[in-house]
């Protein structure tokens, strides 16, 4: 016999249940909205199958048995993780999850400060996000969805481009002000921030827009774009970086391009999702609104908005 065939009915349970805390079969008939006859058919019913007296039957009232207290205690913290589990899945009823990889900059950078919007605009669907650097193994560890940046696409994925990057030397204005930055010229003489994981290193950039420019060997180094930005802003050097992850600097003026937009073009970040996934209605939300926002986000930045 299965474990649940072991079981007695849930409706005898409840029943017991409703006995031990009205202390009689009629208080527990006016609680269940059933007959008194009722109850003690079915207190019967469960003393019967389990081979045990749970109740003395005294007069007009029943007394419980020690079988029945210590049935009762042990029964009653299952009904009330039954209550917890039934209450979160009534509350989570209609919500969906969507598990979604990113690097950590993407993540930190563009993601998370744009997250609200995409859950204005699709609040059935609860993103779980998780970062990191290595690629996430779609299928494999529950992740549907991975936003990864200057990885090979796996043959299995589709992959969508999200957007051209120009990748730029980028500044606070104080820093800029203080050593005079106006062409590419001048960045022999400053120190400069390297973005060890950016696609288009300082001397790529230099070879360029600066090829007669020694660089300076002076300066810091980060594996992560949003240390690179962030220690930019603080005036600490010339960072190298994408636009795309520097949006929101160059929105707010924490960082200013010193130079112009001058830099190089760059495809490096990349959706992915499992072929076999393509007709998944949450992936396509979610594909269509980054794919949306970040075309919005790329004409203002062309109109020289920011």
């Amino acid at each position: 016999m299965s474990m649940i065939g072991d079981l007695p009915p849930l409706q005898w349970l409840s029943t017991f249940r409703a006995v031990m805390e009205a202390g009689s079969f009629a208080g527990a008939a006016k609680l269940l909205n059933l007959t008194p006859s009722a109850i003690s058919h079915q207190m019967r019913a469960l003393e019967g199958m389990l081979g045990r007296r749970l109740f003395l039957r005294v007069k007009r009232s029943v007394v419980p048995t020690e079988e029945a207290l210590t049935y009762s205690a042990s029964i009653g913290e299952s009904f009330a993780r039954l209550v917890t589990a039934t209450s979160r899945v009534a509350s989570g009823a209609g919500v969906r999850r969507l598990p979604i990889h990113a690097s950590p900059s993407f993540a930190t950078l563009w993601l998370v400060p744009r997250l609200g919007q995409f859950m204005r605009e699709h609040p059935a669907i609860e993103i779980a996000l998780y970062a990191s650097h290595e690629p996430a193994r779609l299928g494999e560890d529950g992740i549907l969805v991975d936003i990864q940046y200057a990885r090979p696409v796996p043959e299995s994925c589709e992959a969508v481009p999200l957007a051209e990057e120009l990748i730029t030397p980028l500044a606070s204005a104080d820093f800029i002000a203080e050593h005079r930055l106006s062409t590419p010229a001048d960045i022999t003489r400053v120190p400069l921030i390297h973005s060890l994981r950016c696609v288009v290193p300082w001397d790529q950039w230099s070879a360029r827009h600066a090829p007669l420019v020694p660089l300076n060997p002076r300066g810091l180094q980060f594996d992560r774009a949003h240390l690179a930005l962030a220690v930019a802003a603080d005036g600490l050097g010339l960072a190298l970086e994408s636009t795309l992850q520097a949006h929101d600097h160059l929105r707010r003026g924490t960082l200013v391009m010193p130079f112009g937009p001058l830099g190089i073009s760059a495809i490096a970040h990349r959706l992915l999702y499992r072929r076999e996934d393509r007709t998944n209605p949450d992936i396509v939300a979610f594909v269509d609104w980054i794919t949306r926002m970040l075309a919005h986000e790329h004409l203002r930045t062309s109109a020289n908005v920011l």
